[in-house]
């Protein structure tokens, strides 16, 4: 919740779109729900709870990583992450470089630095289930195509 509240509150000061935080581990796919559902269930079957830790906030020109907190690669999550892919037939290369955004919009670097130095984030976040979204452009458009809850 205390992401959705921080990415809500940044949306509103900045007339940016409002999303669900989260941490991108692949994209892009066209599979069909029905084999998304699958390999989400299967990358999910052995994960309990996961437990992401703040590396540090950055930002960046790209609009994809306007204001974000940048997780340190653990161990869990990598697995996680390769568990994923590995499942997905005929994968693209993807560079897994794990962070929650927390706004998405062009800023100039003094905006964004004003963000970090306003923030108070916690240093680990609980990651309790792996979704898939239909994405595109406009935020506003995203959609759950698929959700699997970790088995606690």
């Amino acid at each position: 919740m205390h992401l959705q509240e921080i990415v809500n509150e940044l949306a509103s000061a900045y007339q940016a779109p409002v999303f669900y935080p989260h941490c991108t581990l692949y994209s892009p796919t066209d599979l069909e729900t029905h084999e998304l559902d699958k390999i989400l269930e299967k990358a999910g079957e052995k994960v309990g709870s996961l437990y992401v830790t703040m590396d540090k906030l950055d930002h960046t020109t790209n609009i994809w990583k306007t204001v974000f907190i940048e997780l340190e690669k653990s161990l869990e999550l990598a697995d996680l992450q390769h568990s994923l892919v590995s499942l997905i037939p005929d994968p693209k290369p993807y560079e897994f470089l794990p962070h929650i955004s927390l706004i998405y919009k062009k800023m100039t670097t003094d905006q964004q630095e004003q963000i970090i130095r306003n923030l108070t984030v916690r240093n680990s976040y609980k990651m309790d289930r792996i979704t898939a979204m239909k994405t595109g452009p406009d935020i506003k458009h995203w959609e759950k195509v698929a959700e699997v809850q970790f088995h606690a």
